[in-house]
């Protein structure tokens, strides 16, 4: 899918336009000249910079083409069902991870992406287990993150 320099321009005024509105609100505990909002309006700006770039180049193009073009891939039943299982994977994440935990729930969501992406089963579900519990293993252990531990509560460490 590709969009016009133009539509995709405009797009990222509107999200630099939200990213800056959201970052105008945050509030500054401390007081200091340079709260927790400065960092993220700088951001905004230089997004609101390279937009208008973008915006401007896509409409002095002398063959601006169609606004929206879709790649070939896109035209794939196969791929459209690729892409859409990443949003299902998190919304599964979502609603399962409190049930399952964590663990399961990573190393389910990993084994079906690695199986659709072409990942042979003796293989996705090995590396699927071993990189759910290395990102536990990070977060947790490491980070001190509160990951959800579901049906492994009575095995936590």
């Amino acid at each position: 899918m590709k969009f016009n320099d133009l539509v995709a321009g405009l797009i990222f005024l509107v999200v630099a336009g939200l990213f800056a509105a959201g970052a105008w609100n945050l509030p500054n505990p401390s007081q200091q000249p340079l709260g927790p909002s400065a960092f993220p309006l700088i951001l905004a700006g230089f997004l609101v910079l390279c937009a208008t770039l973008l915006a401007w180049q896509g409409a002095r193009a002398p063959d601006r083409g169609p606004a929206l073009a879709l790649a070939g891939w896109a035209r794939s039943p196969v791929a459209l069902v690729r892409l859409l299982l990443v949003p299902g994977a998190v919304l599964f994440y979502v609603f399962a991870s409190e049930a399952l935990g964590f663990l399961i729930a990573g190393a389910v969501i990993l084994a079906v992406l690695f199986l659709a992406g072409g990942v042979r089963p003796k293989l996705a579900v090995p590396l699927a287990l071993a990189a759910a519990l290395v990102m536990h293993s990070i977060f947790y252990l490491g980070l001190g993150v509160q990951l959800p531990w579901g049906l492994l509560e009575p095995v936590r460490w």
